[in-house]
C-alpha cells in the first residue's frame, strides 16, 4: 500500500514537472507573448474614433508592456492569483497618472490629484466618456477607461497563453477590450466591421495552430516517436486559415456592401445627456429685453477679429410648438441633435468657406447659452473660471449652438476657432432645392402662412425662386418698431396669434423676433427646413450703422443690446445651411387707416371657409409649463445605475459558464444524500462504500470494473481504504445484520478517506476532481452486481460492481436491502 501511493505520488510529480516544463517553454512563452500582443493591438482600434490622439499609442504601449512584464513574472516565478493581481494593481498606480492623466503627473512620477483623478476613473469615467462628443484625445481623465482595460486584457491574455493548459482562450480578454470600445464609441460604423473579422481571424487561426500542436505532441508521447509536423500541424492549420481568409472576406464584402440601414445602438445613444437645452427658456422669448432702456445701450459682448457685417450666434432654434421657437434637445427627436461635452475639435472638415479665429470678452451678455461664429472648431476659456468653463461646455452639432452649464457672464474670455461657410446670392439661390435635413415638426403654425406663401409666389416657378419671393415680400412690405419709447406699438412674443396679427395686418409692424419666426414657418411651407438664429450683428439688422467703435477683421467690435438680431437658416441640397435675413430696413412707419385687420384674399369657394379662431395671449400657457421636468438624481445613484446593467450581465454570464459545473456539483450531492439516507443500514454501508470509490475515480485512480473491494484499493492514495473494504465486506456479507451503529462507522471513516485524498493536492487539482465527471460516467458501464447465498440465507452483492435495482448504471438505495435479489452465483464463495 505504501510503495504504491509513493509510486503513484511519483508518477504524478513526474507529470506535473513536465506539464510545468511544456508551460515554460521559449516557444510557447514567446509565441504566446506575441499572438496577445497582435490580438491586443488590433482590439484597440475599436477605440481609436474614441480618441483619435496619439496619447492613446502612448497609453495602449505602456499597458501592453507593462501587463507583459507583470504575467511573465508571475508564470516564470509561478506565482498565485492574488499576487499577479496585486503587482497589477500596483503597475497600474506607478504608470497610469504619466499616461493616462498626463495634465496630472509631474514628469514620469503621479501626483496625489493624479492618482485620485486615476483611481476615480477607474469607475466614473465610463459614464463620462459616452457623455462627451467625439474625439476625446487625453481630456482630464477619460483615458483611463482605455488604459486599465487594455492592461487588465494583457496581463490576464499572457498568464492564460503561458501558464493555462488550453492557451487559445488566451483571445477572450481581447475581444473583451474590442467589445468594450465598440460599446463606448460612436453610434456609426467606422472600422468595427474590419476590427471584428480580423480580430476572430486571428483567434481562431490561433486556437487551430495549438490544437493541433497539442495533439501531434499527445500522439507522439503516445507512440513514442516524433512525428511530420508539416503532416500533423501545419497542413491542417493552413486549411483552417484559408476556410477563416475566405469567411472573412465573404463578411467584410457584405458588410461593406449591404450595410445596416440604421445606425447601431451603443452606449451614447441611450445615455442620457447631463444638459437638456428643454430646461432652459427659449433665448427668443427675451429678445425684447436687449431693447430695453439700459439694456439698448450696454456693451454686452467685444469681439475681435469678426468680419466686415458679421454674426455672432447666440442660439439656434428648431423647435416650433405654436407658442415659442425653442432650442430642440434628446427629447426623441433626433433631428435636433443632442449637446456633448467638447473635449478637443469638433470635426469641420465638410464646410466649405474660411477660417477664422475670433476673441470674446463678455460684458453685460448673461446666460447659458456661449456666442459663437459660424460652425465652431474649438474653442479655449482664459482668465478666472476658465478651468470650471472648459469642464461645463457642450456642443449641439447638429444645430451649431454652444451652452455652459451654470451659464457665462462678466469676466469671461474665450477664443474661438470657426469656419465661415460659403453663401450664395440671391440669384444663385434662386435656383436652389431643398435639402434633406431633418428638423422637428412644427405644430400649431397660423393658417396666414399658408395662404401669404400661396400669395406672394404665385409667380414663382421653383422652390428656390418661391423662397426667394417669400423673404423679398417680408423685407419690402414689414415695418420694424420694437414697440419701446416712442417707437410704434409692437407687441412681443412669436406665438401663433402674434404671427397671425403680423401677417394680416394693413401695416405689417414687427421686429426680428417676429420676422424671423414668419420667414421660417414660409420657408417650411415651401418645403425648405429652416430654423431661426439669433445673435448679435453691428446695426442689429435694421439699416443701422455699426455700434461698435471699432470694426473690421482686425480691429474689435463692440456689441450692445440693440444690435440683437434674429435670421433664418434654411437647408439647400447645393450649399448645404442658408442664413437668411428677412428683416426690413427701419424706415418711417405710414399713419395707421384702419385698424381693423384686413383678410387675405382667398379664392372664391362653394362652402365659405370656417372663421379663424384667435388665440387670446393672455390664455396662452408659458413655455415649458406642459413639461414636467424629472428630478436629477444624486450622483452616487447615476453611477449605481450605469453600472447596474453591466454588473447584471457580467453575473449572467459568470452563471452561464459555471451552470455545468455546479450541475455536475448538485447531482453529486443529490447522489451521496441518497446513499446515506438508504432506508436500511446495509444499504448504507453499500453506499459508502460507492462514496469512496467515485471520489477513487475523479482523483484519476483506476478502478477495474471487475476488481473486488481489496483490489479496488490496492495503490490508491490516501489512509483508509483497506479498513473500509474489509469492513463493507463483513457487512454484506457477514452472517448477522448490520446495526445502524456500524453504517454511522462506516459513513465516518468514508469521510476521513475521501479526507485524506485531498492531502497534497493543490486548489486546482481539488476542484477539478470535485466537477470530474468519472465517476458519474462510469456507472452505465459498471458490471451488474453478483449475488448469491450468504452463510445466513442472504444474497450476496459482488465487491467489483454495484447494485442495481433494475436501473442500469446505477444503485436504488432506497429499493431491496442490498443481497435479497438471488439467482446469480457468489463471488466470493467461489460458485461459477
Amino acid at each position: 500500500m505504501s510503495a504504491a501511493t509513493s509510486t503513484e505520488r511519483r508518477t504524478r510529480s513526474r507529470r506535473a514537472s513536465r506539464r510545468a516544463a511544456r508551460r515554460r517553454s521559449p516557444a510557447r512563452v514567446v509565441g504566446g507573448t506575441l499572438v496577445v500582443w497582435l490580438l491586443v493591438a488590433v482590439a484597440s482600434t475599436a477605440w481609436w474614433p474614441v480618441h483619435r490622439d496619439g496619447s492613446m499609442v502612448t497609453a495602449g504601449t505602456t499597458a501592453v508592456v507593462a501587463g507583459t512584464v507583470v504575467a511573465l513574472a508571475g508564470a516564470f516565478g509561478r506565482l498565485p492569483t492574488v499576487v499577479v493581481g496585486v503587482l497589477t494593481v500596483a503597475v497600474f498606480t506607478l504608470t497610469g497618472v504619466p499616461v493616462a492623466v498626463p495634465a496630472e503627473a509631474a514628469g514620469l512620477l503621479p501626483t496625489g490629484p493624479g492618482l485620485v483623478d486615476l483611481f476615480a476613473g477607474v469607475a466614473l469615467d465610463w459614464k463620462r466618456l459616452v457623455t462627451v462628443s467625439l474625439p476625446v484625445g487625453s481630456y482630464e481623465s477619460l483615458l483611463v477607461p482605455y488604459f486599465v482595460t487594455t492592461l487588465v486584457a494583457t496581463v490576464t491574455a499572457v498568464t492564460v497563453a503561458t501558464r493555462a493548459s488550453r492557451p487559445e482562450i488566451a483571445s477572450i480578454p481581447a475581444l473583451v477590450l474590442f467589445a468594450a470600445g465598440v460599446v463606448v464609441g460612436p453610434g456609426r460604423l467606422d472600422v468595427s466591421v474590419a476590427t471584428a473579422v480580423a480580430l476572430g481571424g486571428v483567434a481562431l487561426v490561433w486556437a487551430l495552430v495549438v490544437r493541433h500542436s497539442r495533439r501531434a505532441v499527445a500522439v507522439a508521447t503516445t507512440v513514442g516517436a516524433p512525428v511530420p509536423v508539416w503532416r500533423s500541424v501545419a497542413r491542417p492549420a493552413l486549411v483552417g486559415t484559408g476556410t477563416v481568409l475566405a469567411a472573412a472576406v465573404v463578411a467584410t464584402g457584405l458588410g461593406l456592401v449591404a450595410p445596416p440601414s440604421v445606425g447601431r445602438t451603443v452606449a451614447r445613444t441611450d445615455v442620457v445627456k447631463p444638459f437638456d437645452p428643454r430646461d432652459e427658456v427659449s433665448p427668443l422669448s427675451t429678445f425684447r429685453a436687449y431693447e430695453e432702456t439700459g439694456s439698448a445701450d450696454a456693451a454686452q459682448l467685444r469681439v475681435s477679429g469678426l468680419p466686415q457685417g458679421g454674426f455672432v450666434r447666440i442660439a439656434t432654434l428648431d423647435t416650433y410648438d405654436g407658442v415659442v421657437f425653442r432650442v430642440g434637445g434628446d427629447d426623441g427627436a433626433s433631428a435636433s441633435g443632442t449637446f456633448e461635452r467638447v473635449p478637443t475639435t469638433v470635426d469641420v472638415g465638410g464646410v466649405r468657406g474660411s477660417d477664422l479665429r475670433v476673441g470674446v470678452d463678455v460684458a453685460a451678455y448673461r446666460g447659458v447659452w456661449l456666442p459663437t461664429v459660424g460652425d465652431l472648431e474649438s474653442v479655449t476659456f482664459g482668465g478666472d473660471g476658465a478651468e470650471q468653463a472648459r469642464r461645463s461646455f457642450f456642443y449641439d452639432r447638429a444645430t451649431s449652438t454652444g451652452a455652459v452649464v451654470g451659464g457665462i457672464g462678466a469676466g469671461t474670455r474665450y477664443d474661438l476657432d470657426a469656419v465661415l461657410p460659403d453663401q450664395p446670392d440671391d440669384q444663385q439661390l434662386a435656383s436652389a432645392r431643398p435639402g434633406t435635413a431633418e428638423v422637428p415638426s412644427a405644430t400649431g403654425v397660423p393658417d396666414a402662412v399658408r395662404e401669404r406663401v400661396e400669395s406672394t409666389t404665385a409667380d414663382a416657378r421653383t422652390d428656390g425662386e418661391k423662397l426667394v419671393a417669400a423673404v423679398r415680400w417680408l423685407t419690402s412690405t414689414g415695418y420694424v418698431s420694437h414697440g419701446v419709447g416712442d417707437d410704434r406699438a409692437s407687441r412681443s412674443g412669436h406665438g401663433a396669434d402674434r404671427i397671425q396679427e403680423l401677417l394680416t395686418a394693413p401695416v405689417m409692424i414687427g421686429d426680428q423676433e417676429q420676422y424671423a419666426v414668419a420667414a421660417a414657418l414660409m420657408a417650411r411651407q415651401i418645403g425648405f427646413p429652416s430654423r431661426v438664429v439669433m445673435g448679435f450683428t453691428p446695426g442689429g439688422d435694421s439699416g443701422a450703422s455699426s455700434s461698435g467703435p471699432e470694426s473690421g477683421s482686425s480691429g474689435t467690435t463692440t456689441l450692445r443690446g440693440s444690435d440683437v438680431t434674429a435670421r433664418v437658416e434654411v437647408d439647400t441640397a447645393q450649399w448645404g445651411w442658408v442664413t437668411l435675413n428677412p428683416n426690413p430696413v427701419v424706415r418711417q412707419i405710414p399713419e395707421e387707416q384702419d385698424q381693423t385687420p384686413q383678410p387675405v384674399t382667398r379664392p372664391e369657394t362653394v362652402v365659405p371657409p370656417p372663421p379663424v379662431e384667435r388665440q387670446d395671449q393672455d390664455q396662452q400657457a408659458p413655455p415649458q409649463t406642459d413639461r414636467e421636468t424629472p428630478p436629477v438624481p444624486p450622483l452616487w445613484l447615476q453611477v449605481l445605475l450605469a453600472a447596474l446593467p453591466w454588473v447584471l450581465a457580467t453575473l449572467g454570464f459568470v452563471a452561464l459558464v459555471l451552470l455545468p459545473f455546479a450541475t455536475v456539483l448538485l447531482c453529486k450531492r443529490v447522489r451521496r444524500h441518497r446513499r446515506r439516507r438508504a432506508p436500511t443500514p446495509r444499504a448504507r454501508v453499500t453506499g459508502a462504500w460507492d462514496e469512496y470509490r467515485d471520489a477513487l475515480l475523479d482523483r484519476g485512480h483506476a478502478v477495474p470494473g471487475g476488481a473486488t473491494r481489496r483490489e479496488a484499493v490496492a495503490g490508491a492514495p490516501g489512509r483508509g481504504g483497506t479498513g473500509l473494504a474489509a469492513l463493507a465486506d463483513r457487512s454484506v456479507f457477514g452472517p448477522d445484520d448490520v446495526d445502524p451503529g456500524t453504517a454511522d462507522r462506516m459513513w465516518s471513516a468514508t469521510d476521513e478517506a475521501i479526507e485524506s485524498l485531498r492531502e497534497g493536492r493543490n486548489r486546482r487539482e481539488r476542484l477539478r476532481a470535485a466537477v470530474s465527471l468519472r465517476s458519474l460516467r462510469s456507472g452505465a458501464g459498471r458490471p451488474h452486481p453478483v449475488a448469491g447465498t450468504g452463510p445466513a440465507g442472504r444474497g450476496s452483492v459482488g465487491v467489483g460492481g454495484r447494485g442495481d435495482q433494475g436501473r442500469p448504471g446505477g444503485r436504488d438505495y432506497d429499493g431491496p436491502e442490498a443481497g435479497e435479489r438471488r439467482g446469480r452465483p457468489s463471488e466470493d464463495r467461489g460458485e461459477p
